[in-house]
């Protein structure tokens, strides 16, 4: 299955619809190509690698429109998915909260002292690499440069933020 047919499958189940709107949206503005990358990449890629659930991955995706504060339409498609994926938005255990504030300091550009503190909290609890995937995960959602900024922070408690590239 390509990864096309995987994030199709993917945002099919998480929109619950047959035919998603995103789809319609590019096609309408003569960009499918694209429309068709997105999905790709998005749904087929970045929601398929290890480290998160599905449900997690809402989570964090809830916690960081909600942040932005602008992406209402997105923000109402990613609540209802969170059901559709067996998650809970009032589930309130450490790791769920830990990913939540992980994406809030994300959306508003990972670099606020609280997010190594979150990110601390998560390493000694043995949730660093789930820490880490989730800032990936966000990028789709807050850009690229509040991610990368969010994996230097993440990167000064591993021990490996003044080691060289060979």
């Amino acid at each position: 299955m390509s990864d096309y047919d995987k994030g199709l499958e993917l945002l099919r189940l998480l929109g619950g619809v047959e035919d998603p709107a995103v789809l319609n949206l590019f096609d309408a503005v003569q960009a499918a190509d694209y429309g068709r990358e997105a999905v790709a990449f998005v749904y087929g890629g970045v929601y398929q690698r290890p480290g998160l659930s599905l449900a997690q991955r809402q989570w964090v995706t809830v916690a960081a429109l909600e942040t932005l504060g602008y992406a209402q339409a997105q923000l109402e498609f990613h609540k209802t998915a969170v059901a559709k994926v067996g998650g809970d938005l009032e589930q309130d255990d450490d790791t769920t909260r830990r990913l939540k504030s992980i994406a809030e300091h994300t959306a508003n550009g990972g670099v606020a002292p609280e997010l190594a503190e979150v990110l601390r909290e998560a390493r000694d609890a043995g949730e660093f690499g789930a820490a880490v995937e989730a800032i990936l995960h966000l990028a789709v959602y807050v850009g690229f440069p509040a991610a990368l900024n969010a994996l230097g922070v993440a990167r000064t408690l591993t021990g490996d933020e003044h080691r060289e590239r060979a």
